[in-house]
């Protein structure tokens, strides 16, 4: 089963994923992807880490956690009475989709200039983006199938 993230945020002057989450939402899903993928991550797990670093509620961290669930970016499994967590991707994963999608909303929007700003990448990225964009083209005519 794939998951599609949520995206409903763009913040071209933020840097890294927090271009399309909170701050807090970056650190937690930094956190979680920083741990071993198959040990999964509780809300407890995620508090006495960022806890140290700040102040913060223990209901904080659970109810940014389940928001994460919501949006599709965590996947949560109930084992006895504690809730785990797990990334639905991995970063890397999540950085592609983001590429994906706003490359994907400016073709749409403005395919030619969009095309036209590929010449000023660097050769392999551009290569990738162009690979993205027939992608993209394919994707939509089937689409209209």
């Amino acid at each position: 089963m794939e998951f599609e993230p949520e995206i409903t945020v763009f913040r071209p002057d933020r840097p890294g994923i927090r271009k399309v989450l909170g701050d807090l939402e970056a650190e937690i899903m930094e956190l979680i992807w920083a741990r071993p993928a198959s040990q999964g991550t509780t809300v407890r797990d995620v508090f006495e880490i960022l806890y140290q670093q700040r102040h913060i509620a223990y209901t904080t961290v659970m109810s940014t956690m389940s928001r994460l669930a919501k949006k599709q970016f965590l996947r949560i499994e109930k084992h006895e009475q504690t809730y785990v967590y797990t990334p639905t991707m991995t970063e890397q994963e999540l950085i592609s989709r983001l590429v994906r999608h706003i490359l994907q909303d400016l073709f749409i929007s403005f395919s030619d200039a969009t095309l036209q700003g590929l010449d000023a990448l660097p050769k392999q990225e551009a290569e990738r983006a162009r690979q993205y964009l027939a992608e993209i083209v394919r994707r939509r005519q089937q689409e209209e199938d």
